[in-house]
């Protein structure tokens, strides 16, 4: 299972949501713009990305349309996290949208829901 890629410009965000999908099992990278989301993509596929919306250099509408013209990673599942309104991002070709701020128990039922549980370590 490859990693679940957490895409946000906000650092705290980025390391919260990294520490807590670590904790519970998942493997997890991470990219502080869309630029280099793209980037770590090719280099690794994802299982999942968490993408927010807003972000500098490259946003996720950006990220998004370069996932569909690329075809090993458009059918990766991308759950939009954002606290714009829904009309801002409703129409994107997302599986889902976090809307922010969420808690703990909405992020680990999205990702469940996207990717299972966490694979066994032992």
């Amino acid at each position: 299972m490859g990693p679940v890629l957490i895409v946000d410009d906000e650092f705290g965000i980025v390391e919260a949501v990294r520490d807590l999908l670590s904790d519970e099992g998942y493997r997890t990278a991470t990219a502080l713009n869309g630029r280099d989301a793209l980037e770590r993509m090719r280099q690794e596929r994802p299982s999942m990305i968490l993408l927010d919306y807003m972000m500098p250099v490259l946003n996720g509408p950006g990220v998004l349309e370069s996932m569909q013209k690329d075809p090993a990673l458009r059918d990766v599942p991308v759950v939009m996290m954002s606290a714009s309104p829904p009309d801002f991002w409703q129409h994107l070709p997302c599986a889902g949208f976090l809307p922010k701020p969420f808690d703990i128990e909405q992020l680990l039922d999205v990702v469940r829901r996207m990717i299972g549980p966490p694979p066994l370590t032992h």
